[in-house]
């Protein structure tokens, strides 16, 4: 971004979202995908993985060049584009537990692969937003709340309305913690019994969305807070504050 001629850039627009719709609860419907779909749903995930893994590079060249920099500024544009990261890998690496539990064309790989994409949307909420007071103090989310009031008013309801969604979220079931403990703990006889349950293909899908689309909904509103630190910027360019 900072390469650019800033001249020549217009302001980034800010999003009006409608984060709830991202946040509905998607109710199994007993359906079993054909060969056909499968296909179609791993080619689907295949153009969503390069999609969002395009823009790693520059996040990490982002965080190298701000993470020495202790000015205002840098320091708060840092901290955003880490929490981009970590959404960002946490979004690629569903996508990618989903892609290989639908490819597994074993039954024990189908159980580990279902039992390793519980562990990524337990670990991934409680890391996002966490379940309760002690987890979400070290959340992702909680970081953002101190750079709130340097942002406009647009953002903050932005974050407050997430706030209550992912409250909510929070609350809605156990986020697999079972599944969870079982798979990092290796009790051996546990985690049998675990991995015995019956697979229903859609439905473990349908929980990976849980995770997916809430991470999408936080990914439109680091954008939306990114655009205000890129036109904070340019602002002060087209002024003549700073220089190329």
């Amino acid at each position: 971004m900072m390469n650019e001629n800033l001249a020549d850039i217009h302001y980034s627009p800010i999003w009006n979202y409608k984060y709830a719709h991202w946040f509905e609860e998607l109710q199994y419907n007993g359906n079993t995908l054909s060969d056909e779909e499968r296909k179609k749903f791993v080619s689907v995930i295949d153009e969503m993985i390069a999609q969002h893994s395009e823009g790693l590079p520059l996040i990490h060249e982002t965080l190298e060049s701000t993470k020495n920099q202790h000015n205002e500024y840098n320091k708060i544009e840092h901290t955003v584009v880490s929490v981009m990261l970590f959404v960002l890998l946490t979004m690629i690496d569903s996508m990618v537990a989903s892609k290989y539990f639908i490819l597994a064309d074993s039954d024990y790989d189908r159980r580990f692969m279902r039992g390793k994409l519980m562990v990524i949307l337990n670990e991934g909420f409680k890391r996002l937003y966490g379940f309760d007071e002690k987890t979400n103090k070290k959340s992702e989310w909680d970081r953002l709340l101190p750079l709130m009031g340097r942002f406009p008013e647009v953002i903050n309801r932005q974050y407050q309305e997430l706030t209550y969604h992912l409250e909510k979220h929070a609350k809605s079931s156990s986020w697999w913690k079972e599944e969870r403990n079982l798979e990092t703990h290796m009790d051996s006889e546990k985690l049998y019994d675990s991995r015995q349950k019956e697979i229903m293909e859609s439905k473990v899908m349908m929980d990976s969305m849980k995770l997916f689309n809430t991470l999408l909904a936080v990914d439109h509103f680091l954008t939306n807070v990114h655009a205000c630190l890129f036109n904070a910027i340019a602002w002060k360019y087209n002024r003549g504050e700073i220089k190329e």
